[in-house]
């Protein structure tokens, strides 16, 4: 596999040990990232924006607290609301209502000391999680979730993670992040977004050049396919610099290999049928279980 060019940013590996079991203190570094950093290409002035909202589901859990910094930094990036919605188990007993409540003021509490620009609500809400965040999530510009191992509670041997990925008719961001927090210069990292054809204008590739004019940085349109003829080429789109490849590769495997080196990753579901486990496509599936970044699908 060819390394990222030019534009490759050196960090240290994500490696060296289990995540952290308690709870990340991420957020003030993810947000002031672009302070301490000098980006690939300056942050385009904030603008005006239709108001709009991030809705995260959270729990008392590494994975939440990170899926929790990464929706507020969305939230900031466009202008819009944070919704949090936690869910209660229908079996749980109702004497653990009002720690559900303590982690919802200390989550906000956290959004706030961060991002104190950013407009936080939260719900507390009892029933199915995968169900309730897709009905809530209908009204959403983004869906946030994070992604856990061997998750407890599965249904078909879908995590919510999984089943959410597959059935949001909208934008989900499904937080991978091995290990919490990432080293010192997140933005300086590209997005990377999956794509068959360069000059095709898809959901994905809006979306991602949309995401990579917010953050100041690079953006790579990765096309991989088997026996293709590698190919580089730079332009400009929008005020973003992006990065056309062509690499001699599944596409699986090649956005699971850039991964380790990219801010985020931009793929579409392509999946078929109504069947949770059938609605996302094989590279849509192998980037939310295996990807070394944070997952958004788009269209």
């Amino acid at each position: 596999m060819n390394e990222i060019g030019t534009y490759r940013v050196l960090q240290e590996p994500r490696s060296g040990g289990a995540p952290p079991a308690g709870k990340p203190d991420a957020l003030h570094g993810i947000l002031a990232a672009s302070v301490r950093s000098a980006p690939a290409a300056a942050h385009a002035p904030l603008e005006a924006t239709p108001a709009g909202s991030v809705l995260v589901g959270v729990d008392d859990s590494p994975a939440s607290y990170a899926a929790l910094d990464l929706a507020a930094r969305e939230a900031e990036l466009h202008g819009w609301e944070l919704r949090l919605l936690h869910v209660q188990h229908p079996g749980e007993r109702r004497t653990t209502k009002a720690a559900d409540f303590r982690l919802l003021e200390g989550m906000t509490d956290r959004v706030h000391a961060a991002a104190p620009a950013v407009p936080v609500t939260s719900h507390l809400v009892t029933g199915s999680a995968a169900s309730l965040l897709l009905i809530e999530g209908g009204t959403a510009n983004l869906l946030v979730v994070g992604h856990r191992h061997h998750a407890v509670g599965t249904t078909l041997g879908l995590s919510v993670g999984d089943r959410v990925a597959a059935q949001h008719s909208g934008v989900v961001m499904v937080v991978r992040v091995p290990y919490w927090p990432p080293g010192p210069g997140i933005d300086l990292l590209p997005i990377v977004v999956g794509v068959d054809n360069h000059a095709a204008v898809t959901p994905a590739v809006t979306f991602a050049q949309t995401e990579a004019r917010l953050r100041g940085c690079h953006l790579v349109m990765l096309h991989a396919q088997p026996n293709a003829a590698p190919a580089e080429r730079t332009d400009t789109i929008g005020g973003v610099v992006v990065h056309h490849l062509t690499v001699d590769a599944h596409p699986a495997p090649a956005l699971i290999d850039y991964s380790h080196r990219a801010a985020a990753v931009v793929v579409g579901r392509r999946g078929v049928g109504m069947n949770p486990v059938t609605m996302l496509g094989s590279v849509s599936r192998a980037m939310v279980q295996h990807a070394n970044c944070p997952v958004f699908l788009a269209g």
